[in-house]
């Protein structure tokens, strides 16, 4: 079938549906009415006959434009999600692993050192003591000890590099709480109250260390690393 054909089965076809129309009594009923309104009325009756024809008319491909545009904004909401999860996932997978965390006399040794090099006078170091550990931004089970550092009569400078010193010793030693209060006999000096705890990070077993010994006693697998402190 040609386009002449498809033309002519068109108008064929919409020339009976409008003699259909021309016979209902809901057409003859409107076109009287039409027919007696004043000329005024007539005109703006076409007018917004024709404006609805016009929204109808736009009001399609508009359909499918808004929703080819929320198909594209969903699209793209998606793929940044997509990106991000990706993003956090590389980057977990490259932060290294925490070495355990030192012993508690060996954490007071390494506190009492950084406190002596910041030339503290005996008045100004009221003790260190062992405290809960407990915190609000770590699970419980994740913490193993905690220790208070109380310091007296501090500047600001000195108050940021101990605290500084005293977060650097140990990547599984955390600073959890700084309290600074005005010191009651010279306000323009402070008192500090220094809070760490430290991870519980789990330690490598000497079984793991010795399992992959073979029959004849040499150890095929590489000797297990820890990390630097």
């Amino acid at each position: 079938m040609n386009f002449d054909d498809i033309k002519d089965n068109l108008k064929s076809q919409w020339g009976q549906t409008w003699s259909r129309i021309e016979e209902s009594s809901f057409y003859n009923q409107m076109k009287d009415r039409f027919e007696n309104l004043s000329p005024a009325h007539q005109k703006l009756t076409l007018m917004g006959a024709g404006a609805l024809l016009a929204f109808l008319v736009i009001s399609i491909p508009w359909s499918y434009y808004s929703t080819s545009t929320e198909n594209v904004t969903l699209y793209e909401d998606k793929r940044s999600l997509i990106r991000e999860l990706l993003k956090v996932t590389r980057e977990s997978s490259e932060v290294p692993d925490l070495p355990p965390a030192p012993p508690a006399e060996v954490l007071r040794n390494n506190i009492e050192n950084q406190l002596r090099m910041a030339n503290l006078l005996p008045e100004q170091m009221k003790g260190i003591e062992v405290v809960a550990a407990e915190s609000q931004l770590i699970p419980r089970a994740l913490l193993e000890g905690g220790l208070k550092i109380s310091l007296a009569k501090l500047n600001l400078r000195q108050i940021i590099d101990i605290g500084y010193n005293l977060q650097a010793i140990s990547p599984s030693v955390k600073m959890n709480e700084m309290r600074i209060t005005a010191n009651s006999e010279d306000p323009l000096y402070f008192d500090v109250n220094f809070k760490l705890v430290t991870l519980a990070v789990p330690h490598a077993s000497s079984e793991s260390l010795e399992s992959g010994e073979d029959e004849g006693g040499k150890n095929d697998r590489k000797p297990f690393k820890r990390g630097n402190r």
